[in-house]
């Protein structure tokens, strides 16, 4: 403006009127109006800004909010230690979590800290924060900003430009941030001055969220504490404390501690005055879909959203991201499975790679699934695979033995790289998780909640179960001991879906997984719920298409005297088989293949019960039957030897057992010489045959003789089986007690400690298998004066079989006993006689008084006893006569069986009472 100077008014003062003259305005820095040649030019200076700026509508508290300590300090964590880069911080957690009342929280303490500019934008769409960003350019007068909406962009970048520069300290929040690429938000970059932050939450956990120097916060469910505390507040602040009742914790377990479900189950109880364990029943109803007991109208805390369409909201995106197409029936599929973990490998088996195809391919848009093949006539065994049809199979006869068919050919199933994948995109979009550091076969999990919105919003629910059935039926190891852990989590994933089918869990191909369900429970030695399980199987063939006799029902009914049987309940086990027996004799006859069958299974339910002279009985009586029906060196017949054999040696005839071994041996090595010159050495059944061969040399008292068979048993078995089968474990396990046998304590101990290391990793720390070698183990080291370490050993055995069996069976009475031996080889002489005596009633009541392991804790408890009494004689004799008196009283007058020193037990505890009392008599004793 040549010749004119510009004068700004001070604050207040009006300019002249305008009188003919123009009258010039500088706002922003820019000249509005005629420009003058001369003259004065007035200018009004901008309306001083009002500090702090809050742009965007930061939500208000929620009722009982939790202040999230754990999640707050990781945040303020990384506050330290910044330079002028902008302190970017990415709240990351699953729909429901409480992310955004988490942000909002920081946001109000930011404020009250003293920050300047507060800018909250709802992130998702990315013209809303360049919206927002360019009115709070014009808030805090940002050089160069219009202020005019077609500059909303240009604006916005002033104020990041602003922000950069400034001094004053700034915070923005991107609020469920949907897409980190070059389309979604614009995010301030730098702060010179070191004062600036950016927080912002998303569902999104993947390398897009933490690029750009983002650092991402997890943030999990409510902890148990803080779950309890939202309950306790809200409702307290309701006027209705008395709901929160004894079933609050399990109620928050149940909603899996959601801050989302926790408000909506909170607004439940308020509006219909019910009680935490009155809604809990009604949430387990699993007929109830999810947004029936937490509906839309219970969001008192204004979510926006039902919690169906939190949790999934992300689930769109996942399925525009590639591999397309399979985000969503990949979810579905993972929320029929244990929601605390199950296999990454079941991902890549054919069942569930086809299922995919064959959802991707009927959503697409330009066409639906293709038709699928005709079943082939005959093929009555075999399921309909039609879409939208319930699959039920009509022949039930002896199904354990068939595999599951596998479906009819449609379109190429994914890949297993695009079945992980998708894997990997449900995880970044938090619908469920895949943490790098998992417990083994427990990879993949998913929240609860998560899974049954996903399961409430399955349009083929049907088929989806179907896939999983057969993925876990294909995935599950063909020998149990391959990988115990896998079992266990197959065996808890079948549960879970079994749950979700209900009475549908009869139908093709489930019965076949439950079938494998109860034999990896009796593998794994889980015998009290291998016992639940197959007594509910047995309970569930009168409700279906099973009829008496038939082999499955005959199989199910073996299967639940084995489990009795090595629950330690072997009195039920031969009422089972007694029932079973009578049954296939009515409907096959006493000689047919069934009831030969069920009768040798009826044997061993009599040998386990302890009823010896019974069951050798009843195997003298198969064994002629055979003989009289197949001929003397048919297989059957030789099996029916064996098992007579094995009778007799639990009955103590062990030169019987070894003559019907030898003949034993005898016909396979003719059977086995007919197909291969050297096979004889080369089964497992013949090796079975050779170490029971080795046991009665050992305990005829031939230990050379045991130990050289055990040694080529054990090779042959490595060779043929590979070191961790199942039986080239029990291989080791009779060559250590061979060793015992002999008197060489020293290699027995060393081969058992070699054989716990490698049969706890592949049977488990826990298995009967396990416990027995560890206890044998504590045995051997008692014997070789490793006193401390055998009392270790010995109560973490008793421990474990006490938690899973309980006093009463004989395994624990047994180690008990061991336990026992070990106190007082240590001198706790005192704390011996107390678990002796302890247990004793307990062998009396279930072994019965004549029992050797009865005899033999009466025995230990008179020594201990004894011993006591010995060393009380000097300083309390009428102690030491009541600790003989005892030792007495406990021997009785009968020896029991196989014992040598009943009698000389008497005579010193005779002896110590006679000594007691005469030292009670003596002059100046107490």
């Amino acid at each position: 403006m040549n010749g004119g100077a510009a004068h700004g008014s001070s604050a207040g003062q009006e300019p002249p009127a305008p009188g003919g003259q123009s009258h010039n305005r500088i706002s922003g820095g820019t000249f509005h109006g005629p420009v003058l040649q001369a003259g004065t030019v007035y200018v009004t200076p901008p309306p001083e800004v009002d500090w702090p700026v809050v742009v965007g509508d930061v939500p208000a508290a929620a009722g009982a909010f939790q202040p999230r300590a754990a999640v707050r300090e990781r945040v303020e964590a990384a506050r330290a230690g910044r330079g002028t880069a902008v302190l970017t911080q990415v709240l990351t957690g699953g729909g429901g979590v409480g992310k955004t009342q988490l942000a909002a929280d920081l946001a109000r303490d930011a404020l009250a800290a003293g920050v300047e500019v507060l800018v909250w934008a709802p992130a998702r769409d990315p013209l809303t924060v360049l919206r927002l960003y360019a009115e709070a350019a014009a808030l805090v007068r940002a050089p160069g900003v219009s202020g005019t909406a077609g500059r909303t962009e240009p604006d916005a970048r002033r104020f990041l430009a602003w922000l950069s520069g400034t001094g004053r300290r700034w915070l923005v929040v991107l609020d469920d941030v949907a897409d980190f690429g070059p389309d979604g938000p614009l995010w301030p970059g730098s702060s010179r001055h070191g004062n600036g932050r950016v927080l912002a939450t998303t569902r999104q956990r993947g390398a897009h969220a933490s690029g750009g120097g983002r650092a991402l916060v997890p943030v999990g469910a409510y902890g148990p504490a803080e779950a309890r505390a939202y309950l306790a507040q809200r409702l307290a602040g309701a006027g209705l404390p008395h709901l929160l009742d004894d079933g609050a914790d399990a109620l928050a377990a149940e909603l899996g501690r959601l801050p989302l479900a926790l408000g909506h189950a909170a607004a439940y109880l308020v509006n219909r005055q019910l009680g935490c364990s009155a809604y809990l029943e009604l949430f387990r109803e699993r007929t109830r879909p999810l947004e029936g007991v937490l509906p839309p109208d219970a969001d008192t805390e204004r979510y926006g959203r039902p919690v169906t369409g939190a949790l999934l909201l992300a689930l769109d995106a996942a399925q525009r991201t590639e591999p397309r197409g399979l985000a969503a029936p990949a979810v579905r599929l993972a929320a029929l499975l244990d929601p605390d973990g199950h296999p990454r490998a079941l991902w890549t088996t054919a069942a569930v790679r086809e299922h995919l195809a064959r959802q991707r391919a009927a959503a697409a848009p330009d066409g639906a699934d293709p038709a699928p093949a005709p079943a082939p006539d005959g093929g009555g065994d075999g399921p309909e695979r039609a879409a939208g049809r319930r699959r039920w199979w009509p022949g039930r006869r002896a199904r354990a033995a068939l595999p599951p068919v596998p479906p009819p050919a449609g379109p190429p199933p994914v890949s297993a790289d695009e079945a992980l994948a998708v894997l990997s995109v449900l995880h970044a979009y938090h619908l469920v998780s895949v943490p790098a550091a998992a417990a083994p076969h427990r990879e993949v999990t998913v929240h609860a909640l998560t899974a049954r919105a996903a399961r409430d919003t399955d349009p083929d629910g049907w088929e989806s179960r179907l896939a999983v059935a057969f993925a876990l039926y294909e995935l599950w190891p063909a020998e149990e001991h391959a990988d115990h852990r896998l079992s266990a989590s197959l065996r808890s994933s079948t549960s879970v879906l079994e749950e979700h089918l209900g009475a549908d869990r009869q139908y093709y191909p489930m019965f076949l997984l439950h079938g494998r369900v109860g034999i990896s429970l009796l593998h794994a030695g889980l015998h009290a719920a291998a016992v639940a399980h197959w007594t509910g199987a047995v309970a569930g063939l009168s409700a279906g298409a099973v009829a008496e006799g038939d082999p499955e029902w005959i199989a199910t009914r073996h299967n639940l005297a084995a489990a009795l049987e090595l629950a330690g309940d072997p009195e039920r086990a031969v009422d089972v088989s007694l029932e079973t027996a009578r049954v296939a004799a009515e409907r096959y006859g006493p000689d047919d293949g069934p009831t030969l069958s069920v009768l040798d299974v009826l044997g061993t339910s009599l040998l386990a019960a302890g009823r010896s002279a019974e069951a050798v009985a009843l195997r003298e009586h198969l064994l002629s039957r055979h003989e009289a029906l197949f001929g003397p060196d048919d297989p059957r017949t030789l099996g029916a030897c064996n098992n007579l054999a094995v009778a007799h040696d639990r009955s103590g005839r062990h030169d019987r057992a070894l003559a019907l071994w030898e003949r034993v041996a005898t016909g396979l090595a003719a059977e086995e010489a007919e197909k291969a010159e050297d096979a004889a050495a080369d089964t497992p059944r013949s090796l079975t045959l050779r170490l029971n061969l080795a046991v009665t040399h050992s305990r005829q008292g031939r230990p050379e003789q045991a130990r050289a068979l055990g040694e080529r048993v054990l090779a042959a078995s490595v060779r043929l089986l590979g070191e961790d089968h199942p039986d080239t474990l029990t291989a080791r396990a009779a060559l250590a007690d061979f060793h015992a046998a002999a008197g060489r304590e020293a290699e027995a101990a060393a081969a058992r400690a070699g054989l716990l290391a490698d049969a706890e990793p592949v049977l488990g720390p826990d298995h009967p298998d396990t416990l027995t070698v560890r206890g044998d183990l504590a045995v051997s080291y008692r014997r070789t004066g490793r006193t401390a370490e055998a009392v270790a050993l010995a109560e973490r055995v008793l421990r474990v079989r006490l938690r899973t069996l309980g006093l009463t069976h004989p395994d624990t009475l047994l180690t008990a006993g061991n336990l026992v031996n070990c106190y007082a080889q240590q001198g706790r002489t005192g704390r011996a006689l107390r678990l002796a005596e302890w247990v004793l009633p307990v062998k009396r009541r279930v072994l019965g008084a004549e029992h050797v392991g009865t005899v033999t804790g009466r025995h230990a408890v008179a020594v201990l006893r004894i011993r006591r009494g010995r060393t009380l004689l000097a300083a309390d004799p009428a102690r030491a006569a009541a600790d003989a008196a005892a030792a007495l009283a406990v021997l009785g007058p009968a020896a029991g069986p196989a014992v040598d020193d009943h009698e000389l037990l008497r005579g010193a505890a005779a002896e110590l009472l006679d000594r007691a009392r005469e030292a009670a008599e003596s002059p100046g004793a107490s």
